[in-house]
């Protein structure tokens, strides 16, 4: 099966550096291609749909789940020179074998500075509450759902422009009689349709995501593959884009 694949995938990502400023509008691109979703709302960026029919559909392990281990996507972004953005809420939807998570959490984080080698600097993060509700799509007999976690009040931050990395990362540890968690997989899902559908928002022209399986979330070691985790056979490609956003609002400078 092709999610056994991907789960079994460690400790590789594209090897692309994104660039340091954004002095040049020529490394951003343009992402919004219609309607974000509502619950991006109001909405700041956002990766795209999952399209099972487009090219090249695949999924990348994204999970801190009891049975079947961690591992993080982190998923690139940019917030544009003439802005500084208030973040409120922050997402990811993935292809799930269960239908729930929990407790219902999610660990995110908002990163700068990732490379090869280099988890970059964690400049916000928390584990905190969430919703995990079914988007309609689905693939590999996988539904896919919404980690959604809204912030509170005191716990909004800033953004001024650069370039950055989002992870949003659903939450399965409990241990009890009904044992909910048994077995269960999450996989943030990829976007390659170009344009992709319902994007809103900037990302570097360069593409460039990290995968980071393993114990220790925000400590890891990443090697490097010109076609990245999700390759199809004969180097098809795949893994350009993932469907993850960021919700709140852009103040212009």
């Amino acid at each position: 099966m092709k999610k056994t694949t991907v789960a079994t995938l460690v400790l590789i990502a594209l090897a692309c550096l994104l660039p340091s400023a954004l002095s040049n509008h020529n490394q951003l691109n343009a992402g919004t291609t219609g309607s974000p979703p509502p619950y991006c709302n109001p909405c700041l960026f956002y990766g795209g749909d999952f399209d099972a029919n487009g090219p090249y559909p695949n999924a990348l392990l994204n999970q801190d789940a009891i049975d079947n281990g961690q591992a993080a996507v982190y998923v690139p972004f940019a917030v544009p020179p003439n802005q500084t953005w208030t973040v409120a809420g922050l997402f990811s939807n993935n292809m799930s074998t269960a239908s729930i998570i929990d407790p219902p959490q999610v660990q995110w984080s908002i990163s700068t500075g990732v490379s090869q080698g280099n988890p970059g600097t964690v400049i916000a993060s928390g584990t905190t509450k969430a919703s995990f509700i079914a988007t309609g799509r689905s693939w590999e007999g996988m539904n896919e759902y919404t980690a959604l976690t809204l912030l509170n009040a005191d716990q909004t931050f800033t953004l001024t422009p650069g370039h950055y990395w989002v992870s949003v990362i659903p939450i399965c540890t409990f241990e009890g009689n009904r044992d909910p968690c048994g077995g269960a997989y999450y996989y943030m899902s990829d976007v390659e349709d170009v344009p992709p559908p319902q994007a809103k928002g900037f990302e570097s022209t360069d593409k460039s995501y990290w995968s980071v399986p393993g114990s220790t979330i925000y400590n890891f070691v990443a090697t490097g593959g010109p076609n990245g985790l999700c390759s199809q056979p004969g180097g098809g490609g795949g893994c350009d884009k993932f469907s993850a956003g960021l919700i709140g609002r852009a103040l212009l400078n």
